[in-house]
């Protein structure tokens, strides 16, 4: 498998320490992680390299994110995510079932 082989993922700037939290959780609370430093060097270094490249807040993300929270009963950290790739035109790619279900009404608005 080639991960991010050609792509790049764009994130908001949030996901360093989503993951970073979720790292320090495995490593120090469910104890089924050894050295998570070397985990948050890896994300540091595929920032660094332009893999993922991480957005920075502006108002006009902020504003979209607080509508689709609003209108869709959605958390602003998960909405987020919906709001870029509706703003970047991109396809959203999460486990999470409503974060999807919510992509997919959210880009249907836009398009009527």
């Amino acid at each position: 498998m080639k991960l991010l082989d050609g792509e790049t993922i764009v994130a908001p700037d949030m996901v360093v320490y989503e993951v970073a939290n979720a790292v320090w959780k495995h490593e120090c609370l469910l104890k089924n992680l050894d050295d998570g430093k070397q985990y948050v060097a890896v994300l540091h270094g595929l920032i660094e390299s332009g893999k993922i490249a991480v957005i920075p807040p502006n108002e006009d993300l902020m504003q979209k994110s607080y509508q689709i929270a609003k209108r869709n009963e959605l958390t602003i950290y998960d909405a987020v995510f919906v709001a870029l790739a509706i703003q970047l035109d991109l396809p959203l790619k999460t486990l999470d079932g409503e974060q999807m279900r919510v992509f997919t009404f959210e880009s249907n608005e836009k398009l009527q």
